[in-house]
C-alpha cells in the first residue's frame, strides 16, 4: 500500500504521512468494516480516498484548456514487451503532476472519468484529457526509448 501512496505523493515523505493517516482511519473504522468482501479491498480503499484527500489539500489539479474532442492515443501492446513495468513507473512518475495523478486513477485503481472528475472537482473532460495527455507523453518516451 505504501506504492499505492508514494504514486500520489510523489516522495516517501509524503507517501508515509498518507500512509499513516489511511491506517489511523482504518483502526478507527474497522468497527464498521462489514466483512462483505476482502479486507485488503476495503483497506485500498481508504489508502485510495487518503491518497485523494492529499492531492485535493495541495490542490494539485486544475482544470485543462479541452478544446475540441480530441483523438484517443493508443499504444501498441508491443511496446511493452521490451520494457519493464518498473520502467514505466517511472516514466509516469516523471509526467506532468496532475497528469500522472489522473492517469494513475485511471490505469492502476481502475475509476471511470466521472469518478474521477467527482474526486477531484474536474470536468470529466479534464479526466479524459489528462488520460490522454499521459498517454500520449508515455508513448513519446517509449518510442524514445525503442530508438536509443
Amino acid at each position: 500500500m505504501i506504492r499505492v501512496c508514494q504514486r500520489y505523493a510523489g516522495d516517501l515523505d509524503g507517501a508515509g504521512i498518507i500512509y499513516n493517516n489511511a491506517m489511523f482511519r482504518v483502526f478507527r473504522n474497522i468497527k464498521n468494516y462489514q466483512h462483505h468482501g476482502k479486507l485488503e479491498a476495503w483497506v485500498r480503499t481508504i489508502v485510495i480516498n487518503c491518497c485523494l484527500d492529499h492531492v485535493k489539500a495541495k490542490g494539485k489539479i486544475k482544470e485543462a484548456p479541452v478544446t475540441a474532442a480530441t483523438e484517443e492515443i493508443s499504444i501498441d501492446d508491443y511496446v511493452f514487451e521490451k520494457i519493464s513495468a518498473k520502467e514505466i513507473q517511472l516514466i509516469i512518475k516523471k509526467l506532468p503532476k496532475a497528469t500522472a495523478i489522473v492517469f494513475n486513477l485511471f490505469v492502476y485503481e481502475g475509476c471511470t472519468h466521472n469518478q474521477i472528475a467527482d474526486a477531484l472537482g474536474i470536468s470529466e473532460g479534464t479526466s479524459k484529457w489528462h488520460v490522454n495527455e499521459g498517454r500520449r507523453l508515455l508513448k513519446t518516451k517509449l518510442e524514445h526509448l525503442e530508438k536509443a
